[in-house]
């Protein structure tokens, strides 16, 4: 069959039989034929191979199971091992896309040389509660009124991304960003240890090292449900410190002669401040928070690195 030109990654955990059917459905009608799908679960309990069966008659479909669980970015990452195309799309199990989506997003690409990602504008359809439609809306509101349509470089754009403390997430969920296979190559693969915020430090990544591409044409539906792993997160309180360890990872990648460094420090301890009121609203509020796992340690060795910046963020909410 030769080397097709895009390769299709979808990771699923218990997924909702119609919407992954849905997923893959959309997937079929795309007028880009030429991809390899690799559906890859990460140890599900209930039969994941058996609601993708009928797929899996068409050749282009391969199905893998993890032999324990590895977890978001572990499954993420568990899927690239199968991808050999020049270009490479995450397809979330609850996710859709339009006919025209991988067409559109694959001319930006083809067309822009230096453009190593392109993210392409969707819906969101509100099933049952999750995070608030009020999130999404504002999200999409801002990114209208402040990013035009089209090519801007890494550089400035997570300069600009800097200036909002890294939110929102401008960039998008992965379901519609597709990127090319050499800039996977170069900025490797995501973290592991990371429960919500994964896709961001990896775009992050992705703007120190490419060029990026916003097409602003809606060309897909991401489902917004109680179930959803944003949702979830969000009512056990957990990615509290994400942001902070995104701080620290790209203060590690700029040395004080980069004239973004700057900017990143300043843009740090606005989001640690924001970060501990926060942590005190939930407290006060009695919802959960918490820093188990790598949390406690996120803030422990920001401190130790950068401990005039932590000062600096503890002043402003005080002042506050």
């Amino acid at each position: 069959m030769g080397t097709p030109k895009v390769s299709i990654l979808v990771p699923t955990y218990h997924p909702a039989p119609e919407h992954l059917r849905a997923a893959l459905e959309a997937l079929q009608r795309q007028t880009v034929q030429d991809w390899h799908a690799v559906i890859h679960d990460d140890a599900s309990t209930s039969d994941v191979q058996g609601i993708v069966a009928p797929f899996l008659a068409d050749p282009r479909f391969t199905f893998r199971k993890s032999a324990h669980r590895l977890g978001i970015g572990g499954n993420w990452n568990a899927c690239l091992q199968y991808a050999g195309a020049p270009f490479i799309q995450y397809l979330f199990q609850d996710d859709l896309w339009e006919p025209a989506f991988l067409e559109k997003a694959l001319v930006v690409l083809e067309a822009n040389p230096t453009v190593g990602f392109v993210s392409v504008d969707h819906a969101y359809r509100y099933e049952g509660g999750g995070t608030p439609a009020a999130y999404y809306e504002d999200l999409n509101a801002f990114k209208r009124a402040n990013i035009a349509a089209g090519k801007h470089a890494g550089g400035e754009m997570l300069r600009f991304w800097l200036a909002h403390a890294l939110r929102p997430g401008l960039i998008g969920e992965p379901s519609f960003v597709l990127l090319r296979r050499s800039l996977i190559e170069r900025v490797g693969p995501f973290l592991t240890d990371m429960p919500q915020s994964l896709d961001n430090e990896y775009w992050m990544r992705c703007l120190l090292s490419s060029d990026w591409y916003e097409l602003r044409e809606s060309l897909g539906t991401f489902r917004v449900h109680p179930k959803g792993a944003s949702a979830q997160h969000d009512q056990a309180g957990a990615g509290l410190t994400d942001r902070l360890r995104i701080f620290g990872l790209l203060l590690g990648k700029l040395d004080r002669r980069n004239p973004l460094r700057r900017e990143a420090e300043q843009s740090a301890v606005r989001a640690l401040s924001a970060m501990i009121r926060k942590y005190f609203e939930r407290r006060r509020q009695g919802r959960n928070v918490s820093l188990q796992g790598g949390g406690r340690k996120t803030i422990v060795q920001f401190a130790l690195k950068h401990p005039l910046l932590v000062i600096s963020a503890l002043t402003q909410r005080t002042r506050g």
